[in-house]
């Protein structure tokens, strides 16, 4: 196993790969620190993934020859409520006594799991309606989006992360959300743990606020400028999925680019498209299965954000579906999104 080591003063972490679901991979990340052994995220819990977290582990006493184990964990942490960071949980807590945390934003997801996946189903179902997915399709999306989550049971949460900073043992941890509610990104000396706040190949996938607030484009953007501010002169971060990033800043810059590039392809699709669906389709034609859901999704953050600065006009039609259109006068200029109200 090609587990990564990297030095941070005192302190060594290890990035332990997983395979978190078929054409997904990402990492768990292992801090050793004096006095702390602390687990970030734990993997999808699906297929090979709990196998490969134990011989991560195995590995790091091997390879390193670091004295770690399930028995000298202090604290997991997991970065924020998707699946494919904290689905382990189950495995991980029946070989640990380590006390477990999350920002208090995501910690619904973990203690009361099968309720909040309720809810969240029945605001997705609301979302591709109005959407104007066709019913077929959307049963199928949604078949999509339950798979496998009957697979986690809830968990106890030891201790909680709130505010804008904190500090857990030798790490600094920043809330940042966006593209999850209780996202929060950690600092180990200048060594930057950035989740899936920054990724190195794609853009952290964003979905609109009226699936769960405290996320959304114009939260997430903000995010962006307070991560900027906390993250000082480090430049080496590492995210949950993909290869190390080098240069942070230039990475953030790039996916401001991107998000601009992007509100100007949904504000042009509308001479073609009147609603989500159909500028998705526009904009991904080829996505298919659970990337049609994550294109949705993506045009619906994006929509939000054109609302919001008063570039797009909702037009309700009959119950459920809703249909756009561009605000008379609105160009293809898109200025900067603007900021969600300040909640902390």
């Amino acid at each position: 196993m090609n587990v990564q080591r990297f030095e941070a003063g005192a302190a060594r972490l290890y990035r332990i790969p997983l395979d978190l679901f078929p054409g997904l991979t990402g990492w768990a990340h292992l801090v050793v620190a004096p006095g702390a052994q602390v687990l970030i995220d734990v993997g999808s819990g699906i297929g090979d993934s709990n196998a490969q977290l134990e011989a991560g582990l195995e590995a790091v006493r091997r390879a390193f020859r670091e004295p770690v184990g399930w028995d000298r964990l202090t604290h997991v942490v997991i970065t924020h409520g998707h699946i494919d960071h904290f689905g382990g949980l189950p495995f991980v807590r029946q070989r640990t006594r380590a006390r477990l945390g999350i920002h208090r934003l995501d910690r619904p997801v973990l203690v009361d799991f099968e309720r909040r996946l309720e809810a969240t189903a029945a605001r997705l179902r609301r979302f591709l309606e109005q959407a104007g997915v066709a019913a077929d399709e959307l049963s199928d999306l949604m078949d999509l989006y339950l798979f496998a989550k009957n697979l986690y049971t809830r968990q106890r949460v030891d201790f909680v992360l709130g505010g804008g900073e904190t500090r857990l043992g030798p790490l600094d941890v920043l809330h940042v959300s966006g593209h999850c509610p209780g996202q929060i990104v950690l600092r180990l000396n200048g060594l930057l743990l950035t989740s899936d706040h920054v990724l190195p190949d794609v853009t952290p996938h964003m979905a609109p606020e009226a699936l769960a607030t405290h996320t959304g484009l114009r939260r997430y953007l903000r995010s962006l400028d307070r991560f900027e501010a906390w993250r000082g002169a480090a430049r080496l971060a590492l995210g949950g999925h993909g290869e190390p990033i080098d240069d942070v800043g230039a990475r953030v810059a790039a996916i401001r680019r991107h998000h601009a590039d992007r509100l100007r392809a949904v504000l042009a699709a509308l001479d073609d498209a009147d609603t989500v669906a159909g500028i998705a389709h526009r904009l991904f034609p080829a996505a298919a299965g659970y990337h049609r859901l994550l294109a949705l999704e993506e045009v619906g953050a994006h929509v939000e954000a054109l609302e919001a600065e008063g570039r797009i006009v909702r037009v309700k039609s009959g119950d459920r579906l809703v249909r756009l259109r561009r605000r008379a006068g609105a160009d293809d200029h898109v200025a900067r999104p603007v900021p969600a109200r300040r909640t902390g």
